[in-house]
């Protein structure tokens, strides 16, 4: 008896008022493994594996069943135990079910080579073909997704695909497969293939609107926001994401008015009052900030608050508050960037140099590649005249960004202070004529006209300034 000649629903239907009236009905074993089968798909893993033993209790020797019981193991988890039991039944490369399980097993027991190495050796033998050749293509292709072996994943849904490109389900995990591989634009068309099909799908005009999100292609994204906001109106997953996206797009007005209204729909939300934070912060609201944090510490406790509350008293310049904030935050709140920040900049109102840089060090720890704790460090150790180390902040700074604002001149004057020729040139080497003839005339005290030096002129009065020790830490920029 084939699968599809057997009606499933009937099937349960007998199955379970047999279990009802507790009596003992005789199944074939494809009709075990389809019940097994059934409720396995549906998560009750406990009754597909009741239905699995009781069907090899009167059917010992049914291959069938025994790769269900494998794919019931599988779906507790227990991969090296489904490995083992599918050992008993020996090879069975005719059968898709077989082949599947003993893949997936391979794969979360890290025996990808030997995976691979059967997916290529089926696939090569062409002993699959039609609805066989696809199931198998499009199910191993899903496992490559959940190993996160994305790139042979669209080697597998691709090839499924050219047999039948209506499967959505296919689809979803092909455009996601693309997105994984940071391939949006390829994503992106796939998701448009879902959307012909069905130009009504909610996930397929938000998960097009995460995607031009991350191709920073904001008015595209707010568009399909939108569309799937028809769909289910007032869904605070598709606001939030389209008030960040607002937010992206420095409409930020917009993006906090839609995060009041998700808030007044999810009160229990916390991340939103995160992010209307985030927006306050953004356009300079310091009074929404402290009415909003007493809000959520009404709501969800005092965990954060205090550290919150501090940096906003700082950024006002109410210190006195800031401080009394600061001395007050639990020990579970230390030991983190937003806390190690507000130790530094309470330190430097204090003009304690020493401190500041301690807590901006442990800041950077957490932090390696922020571009305004190093930029800060750097003005620290100018203030305690560490020349060399504030040098060195400053070189890390251009290395991360040549743009930074002010550092390479900052750095230029650093090592006309320190004196070193070497790393003069270095940094020498770095601006632009223009530039050059700029940090002339702001050296010289005589008013000379270096329009008309070339370059290595202005390298050599520069040096010459240089070598006669020329002082100017008291330049600012």
């Amino acid at each position: 008896m084939e699968d599809n000649d057997i009606d499933i629903n009937a099937l349960i239907h007998r199955y379970e008022l047999m279990r009802y009236e507790e009596k003992s009905v005789y199944f074939d074993p494809d009709e075990f493994a389809m019940l097994a089968d059934y409720y396995n798909d549906f998560g009750d893993i406990s009754e597909a594996e009741h239905i699995v033993d009781i069907g090899l209790g009167m059917h010992p020797g049914s291959s069938e069943l025994m790769v269900v019981k494998a794919k019931v193991l599988v779906a507790s988890t227990k991969y090296q135990e489904a490995y083992d039991y599918l050992a008993i039944i020996g090879d069975d490369d005719g059968s898709v079910d077989y082949l599947q399980v003993r893949i997936e097993c391979m794969l979360n027991l890290d025996k990808v080579d030997e995976a691979n190495q059967l997916v290529d050796r089926t696939l090569a033998a062409s002993n699959l073909d039609g609805i066989d050749l696809y199931t198998f293509l499009s199910e191993v292709g899903y496992m490559y997704n959940d190993v996160d072996m994305h790139d042979k994943a669209v080697s597998m849904l691709e090839a499924a695909y050219k047999i039948d490109d209506s499967d959505i389900v296919l689809l979803i995990d092909l455009s996601y497969a693309y997105e994984m591989l940071s391939n949006f634009q390829k994503s992106i068309e796939i998701n448009n293939l879902i959307l012909d099909i069905d130009p009504y799908s909610f996930e397929g005009w938000v998960n097009l609107g995460k995607l031009h999100s991350m191709l920073k292609e904001y008015d595209k994204a707010i568009d399909a926001f939108d569309f799937a906001l028809t769909i289910h109106e007032d869904e605070v997953s598709v606001l939030k994401m389209k008030a960040l996206t607002l937010y992206l797009n420095d409409n930020v007005e917009e993006a906090i008015r839609i995060f009041r209204e998700c808030l007044k729909n999810a009160p229990e939300d916390e991340t939103l009052y995160d992010s209307l934070l985030e927006g306050y912060e953004v356009m300079e609201q310091y009074n929404e900030m402290l009415e909003l944090i007493a809000q959520k510490e009404a709501r969800f406790g005092s965990e954060g608050i205090l550290l919150q509350r501090a940096h906003v008293y700082l950024t006002l310049e109410r210190y006195e508050e800031a401080e009394e904030a600061f001395k007050e935050i639990p020990n579970e709140d230390k030991h983190q960037y937003d806390y190690y920040v507000l130790e530094a900049e309470l330190a430097i109102y204090n003009d304690d140099f020493e401190t500041a840089e301690m807590a901006y060090m442990l800041a950077l720890l957490d932090s390696p590649d922020d571009e305004i704790i190093i930029d800060k460090l750097a003005n620290i150790s100018m203030e305690q005249d560490k020349f060399e180390k504030a040098a060195e902040y400053l070189e890390q700074l251009l290395l991360l960004n040549p743009d930074y604002p002010a550092a390479k001149a900052r750095l230029a004057f650093l090592r006309f202070e320190i004196g070193a020729k070497e790393p003069f040139d270095e940094i020498m080497s770095q601006f632009t004529d223009d530039e050059l003839r700029a940090l002339l005339s702001l050296l010289s005290t005589q008013d000379i006209d270096y329009t008309k030096y070339d370059r290595e002129e202005l390298l050599t009065r520069l040096n010459e300034a240089r070598e006669n020790r020329v002082l100017f830490k008291n330049i600012k920029y």
